[in-house]
């Protein structure tokens, strides 16, 4: 064996600066090739074999760079940089609690973080593909998710059930306006947790799979610094920032960033040279340098410089953000959604209008044309106390949106009346019409503007701003009122709201008095005639008519004609929860216009002139108009003289009659439906067109993943021979790729097989072939070999010849055959042909039938999915062309 050769690691090795600067500079870039030279010729050193020409530093030269800087090679940073990672993790984790309180920020966050660090570490331990760790992210969300972030609701406080799983899903996209919106501390709501939670996880498994698996770890900790964003982005406006902390968090990332990169200079094998300032270094050849020299006086020097910087920017920054008053997080910046349900009825306000402020005028308007009406408000479901307002019903109802001034998706009106109001309670801003735009004037214009909210299905519009008087322009279109012969051609829409505590008697009056309508128009002016003419008016706070729409008020209306007693609040209650138990669409509305109707011009509203309406809708958006409250004269005779007693003589009464059987209500039925009409309701291609569509994006990525593999191994299969030869092994290692074997950069196609067959268990390797071809063994980089004693007939024994090529083991496994096809087709003279191609790729399918029978159903599944193969190839064709661009930019 030479004496001479240093088989020492060149991670180990540290030169002197002397030693370094007594010879030329040596190439140790791997991707170099020596150029061949003929036996007894010298080769001529020219400048280029002993120094170094710069390149010239141009936009294409810079860019290459990059290039080459992202395509090359790096090795896996060892797991511990995953507990790094959980030390760093800290500062974000700690960043959400404020906003929480009790510990629930905290622990959903760091529960995150703990599930996304092991499934990295599960991940880069066993080589999981893109699909596999996206599903076990998945998995986790939905299985962990329950003990992490919503405890109250999980069963035992730990595992998920069915409300937990529907409010993880709702909660991916709500929560995180929720946690804006809400106010703090937002631990007493069922939902905000989420996103600390999912912070947590998704961030801590991006950033240990860049870590520890690709092996940058300064990259890796852009998910840490943006998940510390977030939380102080979500954060409480107000409080001052931890200045001290966040520096010594920046302090710990940075010292995570040099040693990190030590570790991977020393692992790839990087000479470093420790030199004093006087001297100069070599520097390496072909424009990367595996040899740094290393300065320790102007390290130190300029560190301790850039922390003096950072410092003293730093702190002032921090100084100035971290004051109370001048901080900005999303709260200051995202406004919370209105809650129309934070607001009483409109109608809890009409017994007070109509008795207390009866002479005072409320409302002026500059001109209301004959026939037309005042809206204040709409309310459309009931809750068994009051007539309310809901948020969205999922028929195109949005509920109240800011608008400012103009109301979207309206036509500019054609009349403009200005409206004034004093003493009005609430929010509301009456309105006319259908209005396009409100402006408001006087001196709190500004505010009314910004707080205007309408509601377009309801007609609607309120304000957060003052209320107490108001002043505006209302641009808006009146339509004329519909007419029966009109509405008789449409039909009636839906019912779509949700009431709930209903008195029983509602039911059964309504079968009771459309029994004999035979359309939907018939049956709500059934029910308007039977109200307005049956019932007695009484406004007065006595025993016959209690304000309010409370189910017992209603009960005692539906017991009998003469108790039909009330104001506009419970006729057109009873009337709406009618319509709704019929199916008929219908909303109460309140507002304003004088006795006997508009006449047109001016008009001056006083609290008499508050009124209440039914309105039911058609189709084509079109809304007809129904007074179930009887005339305001027509009061009931409440004041009856009492009998005078008469004494009867004492005699014995009969038995009392046995009770009769109770009769049951009638059965309700649809007025409205033909027997003999068939249904109109079609097939749901909707419904069909929907799942349909959804099956298919969930099924179009996997299938285009299986076609192009499949097209890519038809176009290796059917190409010429040698292609197709050299395409059975590339096939080779892309199986081996998508199967999440080990394969290392720059082996020889024979070692990379010997490897992958023994990662498969198909077989041993059984040393060294250059030893077992030539008798010689090779030592470490430089490539020097030393004779050893060899057999030839132990070696020939058990072994065959192949065309073109020597001595191989007889058996040997399948990845080892197929590469050498592949050698003897890009090497040897002739050594390509269909016969051979076709045998290769038999080989080609035996392997993948007899790896499939290895691996179980799911991870042959993962394997046909998995995309690594197609990252491999495409990195392997970025560096093909870095080196083919840097050989041009050399003969140039």
């Amino acid at each position: 064996m030479s004496s001479n050769t240093n088989t020492k690691p060149r991670a180990q090795r540290i030169d002197s600066q002397d030693e370094a600067t007594s010879g030329p500079p040596v190439k140790t870039d791997r991707h170099s090739v020596q150029e061949p030279t003929q036996p007894g010729t010298q080769r001529d050193p020219g400048p280029r074999a002993d120094t170094y020409t710069p390149r010239l530093k141009t936009t294409r030269n810079r860019l290459l760079t990059i290039t080459q800087r992202f395509a090359s090679f790096r090795t896996r940073m060892p797991m511990w940089s995953l507990a790094v990672l959980a030390v760093l993790f800290v500062g974000p984790v700690a960043a959400f609690e404020p906003v929480f309180g009790g510990g629930v920020g905290a622990i959903a966050a760091g529960a995150g973080v703990a599930c996304g660090l092991a499934i990295a570490f599960a991940s880069t331990k066993w080589r999981w593909d893109a699909i596999t760790t996206a599903l076990a992210v998945l998995a986790a969300y939905f299985l962990l998710g329950s003990a992490a972030a919503l405890r109250s609701e999980a069963l035992f406080g730990v595992l998920p059930t069915g409300k937990t799983l529907q409010v993880m899903v709702l909660g991916s996209f709500r929560a995180w306006k929720d946690l804006l919106t809400l106010t703090a501390p937002v631990s007493a709501y069922s939902g905000p947790a989420l996103v600390p939670w999912m912070c947590g996880l998704l961030f801590a498994s991006a950033a240990g799979l860049i870590t520890a698996r690709a092996g940058r770890a300064l990259l890796g900790s852009v998910p840490v610094i943006v998940m510390g964003a977030i939380a102080l982005f979500f954060g409480l406006s107000g409080q001052p920032l931890p200045v001290w902390s966040i520096l010594i968090w920046w302090g710990v990332l940075a010292a995570w960033w040099a040693v990190a990169a030590q570790y991977q200079r020393i692992t790839l094998g990087q000479d470093v040279l420790v030199g004093r300032s006087g001297t100069r270094g070599t520097e390496n050849t072909l424009g990367r340098s595996s040899r740094s020299t290393v300065y320790v006086g102007t390290r130190v020097v300029g560190a301790l410089l850039m922390l003096a910087i950072s410092v003293g920017i730093a702190l002032p920054a921090a100084s100035f953000l971290g004051r109370s008053s001048t901080r900005v997080v999303g709260r200051d910046l995202v406004e919370p959604p209105l809650d129309i349900q934070a607001y009483p009825s409109p109608m809890a306000s009409f017994r007070h209008y109509t008795t207390d402020l009866k002479d005072e005028t409320l409302i002026t308007v500059s001109d209301l044309p004959e026939g037309q009406r005042v809206r204040i408000a709409a309310m459309d479901v009931y809750d068994g106390t009051t007539f309310g307002m809901s948020d969205t019903r999922g028929d195109g109802h949005s509920g109240y949106i800011p608008v400012e001034t103009t109301i979207p998706g309206r036509a500019v009106g054609d009349a403009v009346a200005t409206v004034s109001t004093t003493g009005m309670s609430g929010p509301w801003v009456p309105v006319l019409g259908t209005p396009s735009q409100l402006t408001f004037s006087g001196a709190n214009a500004g505010a009314q503007k910004d707080g205007l909210f309408v509601d377009t299905w309801a007609n609607a519009a309120l304000t957060t701003g003052p209320t107490a008087t108001m002043s505006y322009d209302v641009r808006t279109t009146f339509a004329p009122a519909v007419r029966d012969e009109d509405l008789s051609a449409l039909a009636v829409m839906p019912n779509t709201s949700k009431d709930t505590h209903v008195p029983d008697g509602v039911v059964t009056m309504a079968s009771d008095l459309t029994q004999n309508a035979s359309t939907s128009l018939g049956a709500a002016r059934a029910i308007e005639h039977h109200l307005s003419t049956h019932g007695y008016y009484l406004n007065e706070n006595t025993q016959f008519s209690r304000p309010g729409v409370r189910a017992d008020r209603l009960e005692r209306m539906l017991s009998g004609d003469e108790n039909l007693i009330g104001d506009d609040q419970q006729y057109t209650a009873l009337m709406a929860l009618m319509l709704h138990q019929l199916g008929i669409n219908a909303r109460v509305v309140m507002g304003a216009y004088p006795e006997g109707g508009s006449q047109g011009g001016a008009a001056s509203l006083r609290g008499s002139d508050i009124r209440a309406w039914v309105e039911v809708e058609f189709e084509g958006g079109v809304w007809a108009v129904f007074d179930p409250t009887p005339p305001r004269d027509h009061t009931p005779q409440t004041q009856v003289p009492e009998p005078r007693s008469v004494p009867r003589p004492q005699v014995l009464q009969p038995p009392e009659p046995p009770e009769a059987p109770a009769e049951l209500p009638p059965t309700t039925r649809d007025q409205n439906a033909d027997p003999v009409k068939p249904p109109t309701d079609g097939f749901p291609w909707g419904v069909v067109a929907g799942v349909a569509g959804g099956l298919l994006l969930l099924l179009v990525p996997p299938l285009a993943i299986l076609a192009y593999k499949a097209a890519r191994r038809r176009h290796r299969r059917r190409s010429a021979a040698a292609n197709a030869l050299i395409g059975s092994w590339d096939e080779v290692v892309d199986l081996a790729a998508d199967s999440g074997l080990s394969i290392e950069v720059g082996r020889t196609r024979q070692e990379t097989a010997w490897s992958l067959a023994s990662q498969w268990n198909l077989g041993e390797h059984p040393g060294d072939p250059f030893t077992l071809v030539t008798g010689e063994v090779r030592h470490g980089d430089d490539g020097s070999i030393d004779s050893v004693e060899f057999d030839e007939a132990s070696a020939t024994k058990g072994r065959y010849v192949i065309d073109g090529w020597s001595r191989f083991g007889d058996d040997v496994p399948t990845p080892v055959v197929i590469a050498r096809y592949a050698d003897v087709a890009d090497f040897a003279y002739h050594g390509a042909s269909r016969d051979r191609a076709r045998d290769a790729w038999m080989q080609v399918n035996d392997l993948r039938s007899q790896v499939g029978k290895n691996a179980g159903f799911f991870p042959r599944i993962r394997h046909a999915l998995s995309l690594r193969s197609l990252r491999m190839r495409r990195k392997l064709r970025l560096s093909a062309a870095v080196a083919r661009t840097m050989q041009e930019g050399g003969e140039k």
